[in-house]
Order: structure tokens, then sequence, then C-alpha cells
């Protein structure tokens, strides 16, 4: 926590950057500035009021929190363990649950929560003391700490074991009517096992199509609904799109796998936890193709042959796109398992290559 001298150096900082800082009348793009989270730097646009530091609700994220909206209301709620409070936009106070009581009780504010383009923003200082964390300014270095004392979840996988000369081949965004016949095909052709991270919008759609994958003996796993920035939505947005994945998965082919690719392969601490806690393991990917900019075929297959080894996961797309933007990824695949194959690697789903 701070003492007398730390909570002084903080308001002069605070003081000097809002001497420097636009104000919210005079312009409609925010600065940004770093803050360290456990020593980690974090880019955050702010707002100073009344000689206090506003940040996107959003950002807390990173400390680990849950954040959720509640529309009756218009407040941001912040859960972390038994810690559970709401501040309702415009603003002074936070309304704070009590567990052992069941009731709300008000507690003053700084400055008020506000609304800016649509966004939250929510005074740091306030909202970091609320869930027991510590933070400080450092003047010397001109970087504002804050240390959350909320340990990190597992986390992502990369890669297999590099002592097993095994390979997965990960293809993100479908099932579609056009790419994804044809990336089956070949599969099929070549007696070789992918592993596709499906998302619950086009299951909708293409249902026959996500039947087939499963029938024809590929892997699936989780890519949300409809492929949002993660770190930019709501802790219960986050739940919701998993969730109703995973229940279009089983409606359609009677399978919950645990297995989660996040999309653009983004995620906050936060976002960590709340996966662990649903029971998924995240999976991410050794040798990025590069394949949904319109790589050619011989794009693909530099990178795979520069980045493959023991244990890897090839990230591939199967889209929808009238731009064509995957024929390079049809027209390399072939190619890329027969070469892989000669150097002794054998094809196995993401499920086969984490057994061990």
């Amino acid at each position: 926590m701070l003492n007398k001298n730390g909570i002084l150096i903080l308001f002069c900082f605070i003081i000097l950057a809002t001497c420097s800082a636009p104000t919210l009348a005079q312009e409609s793009q925010l600065p940004e500035a770093p803050i360290y989270i456990d020593n980690q730097p974090f880019e955050t646009r702010y707002i100073m009021r009344d000689g206090h530091l506003l940040v996107p609700a959003l950002f807390l994220k990173h400390t680990g929190v849950k954040i959720s909206w509640n529309k009756q209301y218009r407040s941001v709620v912040f859960n972390h363990k038994d810690i559970q409070f709401a501040l309702p936009v415009g603003r002074d106070y936070a309304d704070v649950y009590g567990h052992a009581t069941g009731t709300w009780r008000r507690q003053s504010l700084s400055t008020k929560t506000i609304e800016f383009n649509g966004e939250a923003f929510v005074p740091l200082i306030d909202v970091v003391r609320k869930l027991g964390m510590d933070v400080a300014y450092q003047r010397e270095r001109g970087h504002t700490f804050i240390t959350t004392n909320i340990p990190v979840a597992p986390s992502a996988i990369y890669r297999g074991d590099p002592a097993m000369k095994q390979v997965a081949l990960t293809f993100d965004d479908g099932p579609d009517s056009y790419y994804t016949p044809r990336i089956l095909d070949i599969l099929n052709q070549k007696n070789v096992p992918a592993t596709f991270f499906v998302m619950g919008q086009q299951i909708e759609e293409f249902p026959d199509m996500m039947r087939r994958i499963v029938r024809e003996g590929h892997g699936i796993a989780n890519h949300t609904w409809n492929h949002p920035n993660i770190p930019t939505v709501m802790t219960s947005t986050l739940v919701d799109e998993i969730q109703s994945t995973q229940k279009e998965m089983m409606k359609t082919v009677g399978r919950m796998p645990d297995l989660f690719r996040p999309p653009y392969g983004a995620l906050t601490k936060s976002d960590h936890i709340v996966l662990h806690e649903m029971g998924m393991r995240t999976i991410m990917w050794s040798v990025d193709t590069i394949d949904w900019s319109g790589q050619s075929a011989e794009e693909i297959l530099h990178i795979v042959r520069r980045d493959i080894s023991p244990g890897g996961i090839i990230l591939q797309h199967n889209f929808q796109s009238d731009a064509r933007f995957l024929d390079g990824t049809v027209e390399a695949l072939p190619r890329m398992i027969d070469e892989l194959q000669a150097q002794g690697y054998e094809f196995v789903t993401v499920q086969t290559l984490l057994e061990k």
C-alpha cells in the first residue's frame, strides 16, 4: 500500500499529467501511457478528471479480475474471489456487495466513473485498492506500478513433446462450404488427421460440413461463436462465446472438447484464469503460416520449412472468402504433408499431440 510519501508522489504525478493531458472536451483522441502490472508494461488510453487518472474498465482485465457490464444499472462490475463491487457510470460512488450479509453498501469514490465514446472509464487508484492490490508511482522511472497479488493461471500451450516427431495441422474459423471440403478431400486422400478450431456461428450455418469433419476422424476445438477480440470484451461475453459454441458442437456432433484457441491469439490474465476455471486448455501454435493474408503456396511452404520442429502445431485457416485468400493454403497442403512425412513426421490431432 502507498505510504504518505508515495501518495504525495502519486498526487504530484497526477497533477503534472493533468497539465499536459488533453481534456475530454478538447480531444477525441486520448493520450496513451504504459502502466506496469506485475512488472509487465501494458499500454492504455487514459483520461484525467478532477486530478485523477481514469482508464478503460476493460484494461483492468490485465490484472486478472473479472469484469462485466450490468445493463440495467449501467454499471461496471468487478469480481475477484469474495470481492464484488459495481461502479455506475456518471456516479462518484461504488456499490460494494457483502457476501456475509447478502447486501450492498455504498462507498464514495475520488471521482466519477465516466463514459467516453461508448466506453466506461474508471478511477484507477480507487478500483485497484478495492481489489486489494498494491499501487505505487516511481518518480525516477515515471511509471505507475500495480502489484496484483493474483497468481497467473496455467499458460497457453504452443507445442507438443519436442522428443516426439509429431506435428498437428490446425485450421481456424470454419467450417465453410468452399475451403473446408477441399481441405478435407486432401486430408482424406493423404490419410492424415487435422484439428479444426470451429466457430459456433459457422457450425450453425454449415452443420453438414461439421459432421463431415468429425465423421472423417479429425479433431475439433472451440474458437468462440463469432470471433471477438477477447481482451476487448467483458468476462460474461467471453463465457457466453465459449458456452454457446460448446452447446452448438454438442447439438451437431455430440462432442464438447476442452481445447480452445482465442481469435488473434489474444488473451488477458483474466481471460486465462476464466478459461482455466471453465476447464478449457488454451492452444496456440508454433508455426504461423500467415495464410489468412493471401500468402502463396511457396510462401506458406517456406515458413513451414523454416519453423517446423518436433511437437509443432501449424496454424492455417478455412474461413469463407470471396477474395479467395486461402487458395495458397489448399495448394500448399498436399506438398506440406508429403515433405514432412518424408522427414519422418507423424501427423496427429492436437488431442493426440498432448496425450503425453
